[in-house]
């Protein structure tokens, strides 16, 4: 997939830089409201992924609403001119002074898996309104989201009850399927169990006002649209019956508006033959936003150079810092006469790469010297 003709590389800037396209994240987000059937005020997009003002701004000029897992994130967007009637705190296990600041600066909506943070957030958010995140099937998902958060199903009736005992207000719940997840058949059995538990927790009294179905959708080195296409197909008939029931349904999609919406722009700067495998050394790393290859993701490489060799061979793309782990991928496909000071690009790098800078609001820890 070329993807240089996407984008208007700027060839006036000193590399490194991340190019994103608004234009692109405003059809992504069409996109996805129309494949899904979601109104704009139905979309909370969670910050950790993209915080840029101009993409905050963008979507808060379609109306969409925004999800923050710290109350620096709180802070950031309301300095942006974000109301705080827009912003809900997903994160469901939080620092107490964190709700409390949340609370003062005016957020009613929080999220929470367990009684005795139901308790913090009655001490500290009194009043507030709530939801339950559960935990699910995350099969298929590039990077789970499974075992540090989420109840089971099973406990919502017990949560509803105990947050109106402490003064809050329960709505409903929230899931996750895992990051990039494009596995229908996992979605199918979602949402199939899913709906069944609906009707027995009607059937139980519990009052659900909404569904937030989270993220997960897949646009991560794939056709970000044919899969959601072949989601909805699965996930339609239940988003359907749902609203029927008066269940406002929720969404949180963070990578598919922004991930294939920019490029990370780098230059050669070295370009090394060592035991015979040809090293390109580039001015930016995977310590530089891409921390996630260390996990076992992968990520494009393209040549941004008008090659005049027909011959590719598989290269090691490393960073420039004295880590060996610093590499981008030890097997891509560049033109043979690649050299120092050509430009490449890797993407996607529109979600999570600047913002693992200080990654969802949580910054490095100070140091204190003796």
């Amino acid at each position: 997939m070329n993807i240089t003709n996407q984008f208007q590389i700027s060839t006036e800037d000193e590399t490194p830089f991340i190019q994103m396209n608004l234009e692109k994240v405003k059809s992504n987000l069409d996109f996805f409201q129309k494949t899904l059937s979601f109104s704009s005020d139905e979309i909370f997009y969670p910050v950790k992924v993209n915080l840029q003002k101009e993409i905050v701004e963008l979507l808060n000029d379609s109306n969409c609403n925004f999800e923050v897992g710290a109350v620096s994130e709180v802070e950031e967007l309301k300095s942006m001119g974000i109301k705080a009637s827009q912003i809900i705190f997903g994160n469901p296990i939080k620092q107490a002074s964190h709700i409390k600041r949340a609370y003062y600066l005016g957020i009613r909506t929080f999220g929470a898996d367990t009684e005795n943070e139901l308790r913090k957030i009655s001490k500290n958010a009194p009043g507030s309104d709530v939801y339950f995140r559960i935990d699910i099937d995350n099969t298929g998902a590039e990077w789970a989201l499974k075992g540090k958060f989420g109840t089971n199903i099973d406990n919502l009736p017990s949560l509803f009850e105990f947050s109106k005992s402490v003064g809050l207000n329960p709505l409903g719940f929230s899931f996750h399927l895992g990051w990039n997840n494009a596995n229908e058949a996992t979605w199918k059995m979602v949402f199939e169990q899913l709906d069944k538990k609906i009707i027995e927790l009607q059937k139980k009294n519990v009052d659900l006002k909404t569904i937030n179905i989270g993220g997960g959708f897949p646009a991560h080195l794939n056709n970000q649209y044919a899969d959601l296409e072949k989601i909805a197909d699965v996930i339609l008939p239940y988003l359907k019956s749902w609203r029927e029931k008066n269940i406002k349904v929720l969404a949180e999609p963070g990578s598919f508006l922004v991930a294939n919406a920019g490029v990370l722009v780098t230059s050669v700067i070295e370009k090394v033959e060592r035991n015979g495998k040809t090293w390109i050394f580039v001015d930016s790393g995977i310590f530089q936003g891409f921390y996630w290859i260390l996990g076992g993701l992968k990520y494009q490489i393209e040549s941004l150079e008008k090659s005049k060799s027909e011959n590719f061979k598989k290269m090691i793309v490393c960073g420039p810092t004295c880590d060996t782990h610093d590499i981008f991928s030890e097997d891509i496909l560049l033109p043979t006469d690649i050299k120092t000071g050509d430009k490449l690009i890797i993407h996607p790098a529109g979600a999570y790469i600047s913002s693992a800078q200080k990654y969802n609001g949580f910054d490095y820890p100070k140091q204190i010297i003796d």
